[in-house]
């Protein structure tokens, strides 16, 4: 954990502090969660919409805090409170500091889609010659990512971090705190769209990250996207390219879809190498193909690269297949967007099944383009031969309607997660394969629940 001198916060934050100190006063940890406090502790009270940190300052004494960062005007006695404009900042500024103490390759991950997976499977690449922090759950935005740089140890010898965002300008913010040596675009696509306005919008939002790679670093980019291919213009280090389609410095080709997962070949400048990735979809071939690039910039051999991708397991809810005796369900449920949602309902045709099926929550944050985002994807449906569709959610219904409307008959319109389960209960027949996704919001992992209890029931 990172430890820091009471001198370093006042002058790495610019903080004044109030409170008794005898001698050199030392903290063994940072945290903003009085659950996770320690002994000797320094607690950052953050504060929010729904929360106040300031009012657990009683709390994070008790559990073994002996200062905190907190709001000027807000100390209290009993602790060491190094006072500030803004706690948060102040977090980000220790995370920041902490973070140079290391030389070290730290890799950024940011895109529309995929990016967890990317983080997941270049943290597996990695693993394989050197010990690895990575973000962990969904802790990509402004303190998630400084609470992952404060688990930096000497023992670790690289780190990969995902970058989420909203809006222009955090990814820039959380370049800053991490000061990345290896930036990774996946994809542009239209989440966040209701935000930023436009696909150009969100593409300048996501390259913020490659300004942000020195001379030294490198800039590893999707070739066959249009948007992210022009990137490599915003940064002096190294470029490298990867794709399926489009000459690229990584590339990969001769797909071959096994019940099991997909096979391909990959070119990593001259050498060439199969690759067996124990997932299904077009569009995991190419977040292999981005930590492929990220292993081979570091040094790591093809043979260890194979490996790694071959024993990468995923992660709940996203693309996880659940076997019963005669159904399976692809669980990607975690979230959904419009490409996400439309590479998931082409990859359910790689699972061996009598009958694709379709459960699909809303898609969020779309605003102008909702209706047709999720017309389009009730058009996909028909064309990918889906047999039945069910749906949850306001958004969702554009999606029964348009599929309904192109020739699919068996198309639903659900009032729960419940419902959707008893709904497709009627229908069900041996041979079932079942997509279940949608934003998180829907939290769709519901329904997966119901099936579950259903068939375990049998």
């Amino acid at each position: 954990m990172a430890e820091f001198t009471l001198q370093e916060v006042l002058s790495v934050t610019g903080g004044t502090y109030q409170g008794k100190t005898e001698g050199t006063t030392n903290f063994t940890s940072v945290s903003t969660d009085t659950r996770t406090i320690g002994a000797d502790s320094l607690f950052v009270a953050l504060t929010g919409d729904t929360f106040d940190g300031h009012d657990f300052l009683d709390q994070a004494k008790q559990h073994g805090a002996i200062g905190a960062i907190v709001k000027t005007g807000k100390a209290v006695e009993g602790l060491i409170c190094v006072e500030v404009e803004s706690p948060l900042l102040a977090y980000q500024q220790l995370a920041n500091y902490h973070r140079k103490r290391f030389d070290i390759p730290v890799v950024a991950i940011t895109g529309s889609s995929g990016k967890t997976t990317t983080k997941e499977m270049v943290a597996a690449v990695l693993s394989t010659k050197f010990k690895v922090l990575k973000t962990e759950k969904n802790y990509n935005n402004e303190i998630g990512l400084p609470k992952t740089l404060l688990q930096l140890t000497p023992d670790h010898e690289a780190c990969v971090v995902e970058m989420g965002m909203r809006s222009l300008g955090q990814i820039d913010e959380l370049a800053r705190i991490a000061e990345p040596t290896m930036g990774i675009i996946t994809n542009v696509g239209n989440s966040h769209i209701e935000l930023l306005g436009s696909r150009e919008n969100i593409g300048k939002a996501k390259a913020e990250l490659i300004h942000h790679i020195k001379s030294d670093g490198v800039a590893i980019l999707n070739q066959d996207d249009d948007i992210v291919s022009q990137m490599g213009q915003f940064t002096e280090g190294k470029k490298m390219s990867y794709g399926i389609k489009e000459a690229a410095t990584i590339s990969g080709f001769n797909l071959r879809y096994k019940k099991d997962g997909i096979k391909f070949t990959c070119r990593a400048f001259d050498e060439v190498f199969d690759v067996f990735l124990p997932m299904i979809g077009e569009h995991n071939v190419y977040d292999a193909l981005a930590a492929i690039a990220a292993g081979r910039a570091l040094g790591i051999s093809s043979q260890k690269i194979a490996k790694g991708l071959g024993h990468f397991s995923g992660m709940p809810m996203r693309q996880e297949i659940i076997s019963f005796p005669d159904i399976v369900i692809l669980n990607d449920s975690y979230n959904a967007n419009p490409a996400s949602m439309g590479e998931a309902i082409k990859a359910l045709g790689q699972l061996e099944g009598k009958r694709k099926i379709a459960m699909l929550g809303d898609m969020l944050e779309l605003g102008e383009f909702t209706e047709e985002s999720h017309r389009q994807i009730g058009r996909l449906l028909v064309e990918e031969q889906y047999s039945e569709v069910y749906t949850f959610g306001e958004a969702a219904r554009w999606i029964a309607r348009e599929a309904k409307a192109a020739g699919l008959k068996a198309s639903y319109v659900c009032s729960s997660h419940l419902d959707m389960a008893n709904m497709y209960f009627d229908n069900r027949q041996k041979g079932d394969v079942i997509l279940v996704k949608g934003s998180r919001g829907l939290r769709m992992e519901r329904v997966v629940a119901e099936i579950k209890e259903r068939e375990a029931g049998k």
